[in-house]
C-alpha cells in the first residue's frame, strides 16, 4: 500500500513539474516573440505600461513598488528603456535627489502596437473562465509559491 501511494506522489510530483516546465517555456516563447516583433522584453513593456497607467511621472521606488522588481533591477531595466529614448528623466522639482520618469512620445506609440505581456490566447482563455474558476488558479499558483518557498523573490507581472 505504501508503495502504491509513494509512487503516485512521484508521479504528481513528474507531473507537476512537467506542467511548470511547459508553462515557463511558452512564456519564454511569448518573451522571444515580443522582443523581436517590438524590440523590448516583458520587463520593460510591463514597466513602460506602468509609467503609461500613471497621470503623473513616478520615481524608481514607486515603480519598483508597482511591478514588484528591486530597485536595481527597475533601474537597470529603465537605463536600457531611456536608451531608446523610450522614457525620460527628470530631477524632482521637491527633492534633487530624486529622478521621476515618465513615458516618451516614442514609449507611447511602442505601446499602442505592442501585444500583451501575456499570450493573448492565454489572456482570452483565462477571462473566459468562471470567477470562481480564476480564483482557483491564482489559490494554486499562490499555494506553489508558497510551497517553494519563493514569496519573497521579486518578481514583476511578466518576465
Amino acid at each position: 500500500m505504501d508503495r502504491n501511494l509513494n509512487n503516485s506522489q512521484s508521479q504528481r510530483s513528474k507531473d507537476l513539474l512537467i506542467g511548470l516546465r511547459k508553462t515557463t517555456q511558452a512564456i519564454d516563447l511569448h518573451a522571444k516573440y515580443l522582443r523581436k516583433t517590438v524590440g523590448i522584453t516583458n520587463p520593460q513593456l510591463v514597466i513602460l505600461q506602468e509609467l503609461l497607467s500613471h497621470l503623473e511621472s513616478l520615481s524608481v521606488s514607486q515603480l519598483s513598488k508597482v511591478v514588484s522588481l528591486s530597485q536595481e533591477t527597475v533601474t537597470g531595466i529603465l537605463t536600457r528603456l531611456d536608451k531608446n529614448t523610450l522614457v525620460s528623466r527628470r530631477k524632482s522639482d521637491k527633492d534633487k535627489r530624486r529622478s521621476l520618469i515618465s513615458t516618451t512620445e516614442a514609449g507611447r506609440k511602442l505601446l499602442q502596437n505592442a501585444p500583451s505581456p501575456l499570450k493573448h490566447e492565454f489572456t482570452t482563455s483565462f477571462n473566459s473562465l468562471r470567477d470562481w474558476e480564476q480564483h482557483m488558479i491564482l489559490c494554486s499558483i499562490h499555494r506553489i509559491v508558497d510551497t517553494m518557498s519563493a514569496q519573497k523573490i521579486a518578481a514583476s507581472p511578466f518576465w
